[in-house]
């Protein structure tokens, strides 16, 4: 065998990303983009992506109910996971149950069971519109509780998100904010905290995946944690313990 014949492969711990609802479904580049993404990051899907997706016939009759949507991007998905067995998709997520989970050996079993708790404790306020009914759930504010909730379960794994302005927050953020929460934000010059360290290793990891011209056109991209603290023991878990109750939450901007 000659040198030429050798390959080797180094496979390294990736970072963990949720890509937020709002991001994969609402422009025509959401597909490719998120599996650009899994070349650098462990990317984790949420719940809510699916619901989305199992309801996009319905959504798209009626873009109103739901303007942030792409109908491209709708197409594209549905293709992929009508054409793709669950087991050969690069990304990972949470379902209704673990059977319909795609968790791989990266994490272990109870992912569901705090994803669930933190889900459950992170509820959305009733809609005041009642003219809009069932659709209200698929705005995309709402629809980043569980991208939030998938965070946390993943001990503060980055969330991928993107703002609608470079003055207003993205809407993980607007979301925490309308629950009582208040996530601090990294300055844009501020350089010596470890959140600048990774903000910057995140900036060269998506340059890296060939990713920063799509990142570019699409603009105002932004970081969010969401870190929740675990009870003090097992009884205040099982007593109805908000996972929510100590947490911090930090976001910045690309």
């Amino acid at each position: 065998m000659g040198a030429s014949d050798l390959r080797v492969t180094v496979d390294g711990v990736k970072l963990r990303c949720v890509l937020d609802p709002a991001l994969v479904l609402g422009h025509a580049c959401g597909r490719p983009l998120a599996l650009g993404l899994t070349r650098v990051f462990e990317a984790w899907l949420p719940r809510s992506f699916w619901r989305v997706l199992d309801a996009s016939d319905l959504i798209s009759l009626d873009t109103e109910a739901a303007p942030w949507l792409h109908p491209l991007a709708l197409n594209d998905w549905t293709a992929l996971r009508d054409g793709t067995d669950a087991g050969s998709w690069p990304l990972r997520w949470v379902g209704d149950n673990l059977h319909e989970s795609q968790l791989r050996s990266s994490v272990d079993d109870s992912l569901l069971e705090r994803f669930e708790r933190h889900a459950e404790a992170l509820q959305a306020p009733e809609p005041t519109d009642a003219g809009l009914g069932w659709q209200c759930s698929f705005d995309a504010v709402s629809s980043a509780h569980d991208a939030l909730a998938l965070s946390a379960a993943l001990d503060g794994a980055l969330l991928l998100c993107q703002a609608p302005d470079g003055e207003t927050p993205p809407g993980p953020v607007l979301a925490l904010a309308r629950l009582g929460h208040q996530p601090l934000e990294l300055s844009p010059d501020e350089s010596r905290s470890l959140m600048a360290a990774e903000r910057l290793f995140v900036r060269q990891a998506v340059a890296a995946a060939g990713l920063a011209a799509q990142l570019q056109s699409l603009g105002h991209l932004c970081i969010v944690h969401a870190l929740t603290w675990p009870a003090a023991s097992e009884a205040a878990n099982d007593d109805g313990h908000d996972p929510w109750h100590h947490s911090q939450s930090w976001w910045y901007r690309l």
